[in-house]
């Protein structure tokens, strides 16, 4: 077990850059840093005005880990310098491009021996050890490429020469021989943090001590730091905790600049999500399941995203509200949002741009939201975002949307990681298992406590987009243009003899907790939503949601295990619910026939009801649960 910890260690030093001394796990509790999170903040200090270039979430988690195991003595005491935060970027950088390994397998039994231990239950320490092991660059990643002067096609022959580095080190005749590109090899990935030097033309540490030098005379004239004040303790004033880096930064691999520094950790993995879950503080996340249905933890990989033909219309109506568009906002595909009814993450920002909002009650006594979001570009905070569950999936596919969410449960397994589903997510696709697909442009902030505090933006979608290979535009042979019948002038609910007064829609018994609610405003002839007893507002306007028609729809519902997940049946034609516009209300039955295909609401008399022109709110109820006002 000594052996175990002592190689635990080894991993955590080289994940954070870390030396042993400050890496010594302290026997009291930590205060874990929260500064450097805001836009504007970030933007500031690290001298760029393109917030999704690099990541806020990673920088705090960078800082955490580093409070997780370091004395609270060192650098300060209460708050961990920005210098260190950039140092556990570039660290995080040179393990990915590098291709830095562990023993593998031997943490990956330790780890599961740990998750035994605790009863199948993982805590944070399991989810920092489990996110590395999960690293798309660590798992499986094929060995690096060398040539006599080239590491990955990076050339060292500045810093390397291999008959120099044998005769330095006699000790590895034995254990790696005279060949130049596996001694090249062993200076990359070991030589270096070693402390062996490559050639007799290159001092690493005179060098690192001519770049601390520059970065020790940036700091002490930055405006940061002179906002400080007199008697503030002295910046850091070091690149870097490790020789790699100094090393990168003198063959060009890197720049010193704060903005390269700090974009580089996001941007050197474009191909595959950087670091999954691990971009996110995992003993934050109180909504995420870390089980499948069965107990078993499940980090399979996830199928393959394909990219499709674009469908093309060129009509000037919005199939979600039939207001008028532009054909380009007619053809950019919408964003199926993830956001939470929780009275703590209230006001939402952006739920006012859906044109479509769901709301399904979920385990637990709670309920959740989806908005459907067609018009989301520009907007700089969009969330904030939690979990998703299977059901919602098959709620979002029928509008073809990009699914924003943080994570899920394992019951999403094989749809969610399926080669037609494009989504963005801040965690594990489902639970501890799947991807992370655009996890780098998530972030979080300081004004709520998380989980609430989650979010994205506009840029940061079009960014992981374009990462991930999807499309912006809707895709052909998923999209279906034909959605609700829209009036061709207001339908006021006359022509039934049975329509109801419905000025107040009462979904308590639906939603117990939140205590949804809609109000009929004849002014303006639309429902406005409260929750908690409150109006429910846009955190980014602060007005009160509102819609034009408002349907309850009736839906089969089972609990699946002993934790209270719920499924229920979006995929019907036996169903019925009830229909609300203009304040009055009809009953009416619902049919939805495949994953794609739309759901459709009809009168009794079997004819598809005629919807205002305007936003709808979808209640999906559990059958029994509403029975009308």
């Amino acid at each position: 077990m000594k052996k175990l910890t002592t190689m635990i260690m080894a991993a955590l030093i080289l994940f954070t850059g870390l030396s042993v001394s400050e890496t010594a796990c302290a026997a009291h509790s930590v205060k874990r840093n929260t500064k450097f999170t805001t836009t504007a903040e970030m933007q500031a200090k690290l001298g760029t005005s393109d917030s999704t270039t690099w990541s806020p979430v990673y920088l705090t988690e960078a800082e955490n880990i580093y409070w997780t195991f370091a004395d609270q003595s060192k650098l300060g005491g209460t708050q961990i310098s920005l210098d260190m935060a950039k140092n556990c970027y570039r660290n995080l950088e040179m393990l990915l491009d590098n291709g830095y390994t562990m023993d593998y397998n031997t943490l990956s039994a330790y780890c599961e021996e740990y998750l035994g231990k605790k009863n199948g239950q993982p805590d944070a320490f399991y989810n920092v050890l489990s996110s590395c092991l999960n690293n798309p660059y660590l798992l499986n990643r094929p060995a690096a490429k060398v040539t006599a002067t080239t590491y990955n096609g990076r050339d060292y022959s500045k810093v390397f020469d291999a008959s120099y580095y044998l005769s330095a080190n006699p000790d590895l005749a034995g254990s790696v021989g005279s060949d130049p590109a596996e001694l090249l090899r062993h200076f990359v990935e070991s030589g270096i943090n070693e402390g062996r030097v490559g050639n007799a033309s290159f001092n690493v540490a005179i060098y690192a001590a001519s770049v601390d030098a520059g970065v020790m005379a940036s700091a002490l004239q930055s405006a940061s730091y002179k906002t400080l004040g007199a008697g503030a303790a002295a910046p850091v004033g070091k690149y870097s905790y490790s020789y790699a880096n100094y090393y990168g930064q003198y063959l060009g691999h890197y720049t010193i600049s704060a903005s390269a520094d700090t974009s580089s950790a996001v941007t050197a993995s474009s191909e595959e999500n950087t670091s999954s879950s691990s971009a996110i503080d995992p003993s934050q996340i109180t909504d995420i399941d870390t089980q499948g249905p069965d107990g078993a933890e499940d980090n399979s990989p996830a199928i393959p995203k394909t990219v499709v033909g674009t469908y093309t219309t060129n009509s000037t109506r919005s199939v979600y509200t039939n207001e008028t568009v532009s054909t380009a906002q007619a053809n950019t595909r919408p964003i199926a949002v993830m956001m939470p009814t929780d009275k703590a993450a209230q006001p939402s920002y952006g739920i006012s741009r859906a044109d479509i909002l769901y709301e399904i009650m979920e385990e637990g006594g709670i309920s959740r939201q989806m908005a459907i979001i067609p018009n989301w570009q520009g907007m700089s905070r969009i969330g904030n975002l939690r979990s998703c569950r299977l059901y919602y999936i098959y709620a979002a596919k029928e509008w073809d949307p990009i699914l924003i969410h943080f994570g899920g449960v394992a019951y999403m397994k094989g749809v969610i990681n399926g080669a037609d589903m494009n989504n963005l997510s801040g965690t594990y696709e489902y639970g501890v298992g799947g991807k992370a697909p655009g996890a780098g442009y998530f972030f979080r902030t300081s004004d709520r406590a998380a989980p609430h505090n989650a979010y994205i933006s506009a840029s940061g979608i079009q960014k992981a987009a374009l990462q991930q290979g999807y499309s912006l535009n809707l895709r052909a042979g998923y999209y279906n243009p034909t959605h609700f019948k829209f009036a061709s002038g207001v339908n006021d609910l006359s022509q039934y003899a049975d329509a109801a007064d419905a000025q107040t829609i009462d979904l308590s018994a639906v939603y117990p907790y939140s205590r949804s609610k809609l109000t009929y405003n004849a002014t303006d002839g639309k429902y406005y939503k409260y929750i908690h007893g409150g109006p429910q507002k846009d955190a980014i306007t602060g007005q009160q949601i509102s819609f034009a028609n408002v349907i309850v729809q009736n839906t089969k519902w089972k609990t699946m295990d002993k934790k209270g997940y719920l499924a229920f049946s979006m995929i019907d034609s036996t169903e019925d619910g009830y229909y609300f516009t203009k304040g009055k209300r009809i009953h009416i039955h619902w049919s939805k026939a495949s994953d794609y295909s739309p759901t459709r609401y009809f009168d009794d008399a079997g004819n598809e009801i005629q919807m205002n022109t305007g936003k709808t709110y979808i209640a999906v109820a559990q059958t029994g649960k509403y029975t009308g006002n």
